[in-house]
């Protein structure tokens, strides 16, 4: 059988120093398949985005590993983007938006200057954007900017894209259409992703399988598999039995650690 293209073995990592230490991840272990589009979810706090930042190599566990196709990840590989929460200071504001997706296939060896700038023209217009390619990220709206940010991930043709709540701030229209948006250019990109968020809707609704993470210092409590069709539909699949029983399953665990977490302690 073929290694997975994301393992995290035994992975822990803690932040800060001295007293200020704190175990934010304590044992995690998990994986993703090749082409697999994957949520996380947990309890606010639980170290959601410090996981991130170890799978995409800007922070060194302190213990375990994470791998990229069997190879242990070394500093930050080349076959894996991120695309952050806060895209206002994520794209870079001198550039157009063409530009910044130039910016995102910096490490491509093995195309030209002409051919880059047409790969991105392309990827702009697939997102929706054509047209917009010589306007700046702050003359758009955050929808569109957040759009930038992921073109530019799609660009740099990752294996694996990591995307940290990317849609955590834009309204609820726009983020439905995002969803949507990101569901399809999954499946157009054979892209794999792994996804952040706060969202149980949304991370059933994009995934092929949800993993649900505990209190901090955090390891895995369950992972649901998603067996619905795609292409989803975003009144049809969330009114689907199978949609609502796998939200109720995904909500029943973070909500009974909220309850452990909030119940007071007992003198013996």
């Amino acid at each position: 059988m073929n290694a997975p293209l994301l393992a995290v073995d035994h992975l822990s990592k803690a932040l800060g120093e001295g007293e200020a230490r704190t175990e934010i991840i304590g044992d995690l272990n998990f994986s993703v398949r090749e082409g697999e589009f994957v949520s996380i979810v947990g309890p606010s706090g639980c170290g959601k985005t410090t996981l991130l930042m170890c799978l995409s190599g800007l922070y060194s566990p302190d213990r375990g590993k994470v791998s990229v196709k069997g190879e242990p990840m070394v500093g930050t590989p080349a076959g894996v983007s991120i695309v952050f929460q806060d895209y206002s200071r994520s794209l870079l504001p001198w550039k157009n938006n063409l530009e910044n997706v130039l910016f995102g296939m910096r490490r491509i060896e093995d195309m030209g200057a002409r051919e880059k700038r047409d790969a991105a023209r392309e990827t702009l217009a697939q997102i929706g954007l054509a047209g917009f390619e010589k306007h700046y990220p702050w003359q758009l709206s955050g929808g569109m900017q957040q759009r930038v940010a992921i073109a530019r991930a799609l660009s740099a043709r990752s294996e694996l894209l990591l995307l940290d709540e990317p849609l955590a701030a834009v309204d609820a229209q726009t983020r439905s259409e995002m969803q949507d948006l990101l569901l399809d250019l999954a499946r157009r990109f054979r892209q794999t992703c792994l996804l952040v968020t706060h969202d149980v809707d949304e991370a059933v609704y994009v995934a092929d399988r949800v993993v649900v993470l505990s209190q901090r210092p955090t390891f895995v409590v369950a992972e649901f598999d998603v067996p619905l069709a795609k292409p989803r539909d975003q009144f049809e699949t969330k009114e689907n039995p199978v949609f609502l029983d796998i939200r109720h399953k995904v909500l029943s665990c973070i909500r009974s650690m909220r309850k452990t977490a909030a119940a007071p302690v007992l003198a013996s």
